[in-house]
């Protein structure tokens, strides 16, 4: 694999990027499709050194690439086929072809541009799969494997948090002028924006105070009042799909789930447990978007009544871009001296261990 996937996914992604600079994309009626394509492939690339260093050993991780350049080789099939439709019109067409030229080219074609339309959408959905897949194989970013990462299930980040509030967490203005500013974002009027669901970001380093201002925001009295279900998912950075559908069917107050892990059935609990409803989910402490991307995203959008919002927390605002959260993100920023003392006071006289905001 190695370099040949590199390369072969570049040569995609700048193929991707100049479709859509030149609007095949809307031309062709699948601009959405093709912008898709492009951000799943370049969140793939960040987990190839890692996919690399497993193939020989994995046999799974080897089918999956081998599928994954399957995906990528039918995308520059695309080229291909518009440089032979290209040669077939003769020399004249051929001399004014070049590199991604032949594109715009045969959309002239009215049953070239329906089979072209027709391979992007399916190379999409056959990425969905693959994005799917790569979930369970816990990878490694570029990031993770520069600082000696190794996947671990005990990893330190793999606590889990809740909605409760622990008010011996909370001091100052700040948090609280934050808070305001989020629950007017999140529950806006039909007036201010467009009703669809939303996505909301809080980015910030860790142990900054994200969770302490998310569980302020999950248990506002006017969110209180606004959505029909409240669902709080701690993520962390090796989560588990099912588990994480079973939480979330839970807390949505769904049937009892299967013990098994029949994700399809699943996903279909949590759906008829969203049904109609207006919901809010929190999503704590994401580091990649593929607990969206390739979990919850299709029941939730599917279900859920317009005017539900996700409200995510993240150390990575690349995140927060491929999950489409509004911009701009929210930023918590350091406590100040004054701030930072009165937590400490508090965490004295409670008798608890100091420790940072999560």
């Amino acid at each position: 694999m190695g370099m040949g996937l590199e390369d072969l996914a570049s040569y995609v992604e700048s193929m991707l990027t100049e479709m859509a600079r030149e609007k095949v994309g809307l031309l062709l009626g699948v601009s959405s499709e093709i912008q898709s394509m492009e951000n799943k492939l370049r969140f793939l690339k960040d987990y190839f050194a890692d996919a690399d260093r497993r193939v020989i050993a994995d046999e799974s991780v080897r089918d999956w690439v081998a599928q994954l350049k399957q995906i990528m080789y039918g995308a520059t099939d695309i080229i291909d086929l518009c440089q032979h439709e290209a040669m077939e019109r003769g020399p004249s067409a051929t001399r004014v072809v070049r590199r991604f030229t032949p594109l715009l080219f045969c959309i002239r074609n009215p049953s070239v541009a329906h089979d072209i339309g027709s391979r992007i959408k399916a190379l999409n959905q056959r990425l969905d799969a693959i994005m799917e897949r790569s979930a369970a194989f816990n990878f490694l970013s570029r990031r993770d494997m520069d600082h000696g990462g190794e996947v671990h299930t005990s990893h330190p980040y793999n606590f889990k948090t809740s909605g409760e509030l622990d008010r011996s967490d909370v001091v100052g203005e700040k948090i609280e002028e934050a808070t305001e500013a989020l629950v007017a974002e999140i529950i806006k009027t039909r007036n201010e924006v467009n009703n669809d669901i939303a996505v909301v970001a809080i980015v910030g380093v860790c142990g900054i105070g994200k969770t302490t201002l998310a569980q302020k925001v999950f248990n506002d009295e006017a969110i209180q009042g606004e959505f029909d279900k409240k669902i709080w998912l701690s993520i962390n950075k090796h989560f588990n799909k099912a588990d994480l559908l079973r939480t979330a069917i839970t807390q949505a107050g769904g049937d009892s789930c299967p013990t098994n892990d029949e994700m399809d059935m699943l996903v279909d609990i949590l759906a008829d447990a969203l049904a109609g409803k207006k919901v809010l989910l929190v999503m704590d402490d994401v580091w990649y978007p593929t607990a969206w991307e390739c979990v919850l995203k299709k029941p939730f959008f599917n279900a859920a009544a317009r005017g539900s919002r996700v409200l995510i927390t993240t150390r990575r605002e690349d995140v927060a871009r491929r999950m489409r959260a509004q911009h701009p993100c929210h930023r918590v920023d350091k406590l100040g001296p004054e701030d930072a003392w009165s937590l400490m006071k508090k965490q004295v006289c409670n008798g608890s261990k100091l420790s940072f905001w999560r």
